[in-house]
């Protein structure tokens, strides 16, 4: 775990554990383009991306962004799951090892309906499923959620949609939203289409410091530079949109950002463009 302070907020970035993939098995990329690029080997061969949560503390105020459960999205047969490879601590967890019980989030916010950000919003108790954080309200964007796929998933009593989505909005603290959500005076949620119709991103600003939550905005630094390389499951056009809005605010700012996949970073002007420089 990492922690960060912005102005006079806590940010810790929480690894639930790394996925291991090759960038050509899941971007849009021409091999013509990547192959001759800094980013050849990342394209040919696996290599480990943590899937991290994001938990905030501003003053009397929890927040935390993507509530993963590794064992549920990173099953045996995952191709996703690196072979023997043993995770860290569960969420709540490694929450209680910074002194964060799961009855003290007060909100959940899930930038998107991929299901290794949320994952672990509900926990199973005997037969049933349960809110994870029993006093949060859980965000999730309003276009996830009526996705046709999803509410049908949903109505399916086996499906992991209806154990977690399903749960939390029978119990009436899942919040929809379509735009622009203020949580705070400090802290907002943005929407940032393209991962999926619902996507969204977190800003906090506290004492002139900045920084970005950004879910799968991107994936990897290569697409930071490259920003029409993308998952082939993303609407390019608004995933492009999104991505150079969230450059120039994010520049603008000298904003920390916090992808869900990658290392904590920071945005550098380069004379053809943008580059991420790890923190």
């Amino acid at each position: 775990m990492r922690t960060i302070l912005v102005g006079e907020a806590k940010v810790s970035l929480i690894n639930l554990g790394d996925l291991g993939f090759r960038l050509k098995d899941v971007e849009n990329v021409p091999e013509s383009e990547w192959k001759n690029s800094a980013y050849a080997n990342v394209f040919e061969n696996s290599h480990p991306y943590p899937s991290q949560s994001v938990f905030i503390s501003h003053g009397e105020l929890s927040v935390l962004v993507d509530a993963g459960e590794y064992s549920l999205f990173a099953t045996s047969d995952s191709p996703y799951r690196i072979p023997g490879y043993v995770p860290p601590p569960n969420l709540v967890d490694q929450l209680s090892e910074i002194g964060i019980r799961a009855e003290d989030v007060d909100y959940v916010v899930i930038t998107h309906a991929h299901y290794d950000h949320y994952a672990g919003v509900t926990r199973k108790n005997g037969t049933e499923y349960v809110p994870t954080f029993p006093n949060a309200t859980y965000l999730l964007g309003r276009e996830d959620y009526e996705n046709p796929e999803m509410k049908k998933s949903i109505q399916d009593e086996n499906s992991d949609d209806n154990h977690t989505f399903g749960v939390l909005w029978m119990k009436g603290i899942l919040e929809l939203v379509q735009s622009k959500r203020v949580i705070s005076d400090e802290i907002e949620i943005l929407a940032s289409p393209g991962e999926s119709p619902g996507h969204k991103i977190l800003r906090l600003h506290s004492h002139g410091e900045t920084i970005y939550c950004l879910g799968d905005l991107f994936h990897h630094a290569c697409e930071v530079q490259n920003p029409s390389w993308m998952a082939s499951w993303d609407d390019p056009k608004a995933n492009l949109k999104s991505r150079l809005e969230l450059l120039d605010s994010a520049l603008k700012a000298n904003a920390i950002l916090l992808p869900a996949h990658m290392p904590p970073g920071r945005l550098e002007k380069t004379s053809s463009g943008f580059r991420y420089a790890d923190m």
